[in-house]
């Protein structure tokens, strides 16, 4: 799948943030970009992480069973 320029920075971004493989995939909307945030995680990478989100349309985050998983979209042209 071939992603804009601006979905392969955050994409990147994300990953330096996380320091985990960030996983991208289209939608009705445009792009969504997910990866997992690690359990040890401190104040210093969720800052990072959360300034990494910020360059997002829209951007959250889940949890279950231990995991807590980031979450940016996109708007991309398809």
């Amino acid at each position: 799948m071939q992603i804009s320029a601006r979905a392969t920075a955050l994409r990147r971004a994300i990953e330096r943030a996380t320091g985990e493989p960030a996983a991208a995939h289209r939608t009705e909307a445009g792009l969504r970009i997910s990866a997992p945030v690690p359990a040890d995680c401190g104040p210093e990478r969720w800052a990072d992480i959360l300034g990494a989100l910020s360059a997002a349309d829209r951007w959250g985050a889940s949890g279950a069973a231990g995991l807590t998983q980031i979450w940016v979209e996109i708007q991309e042209d398809l």
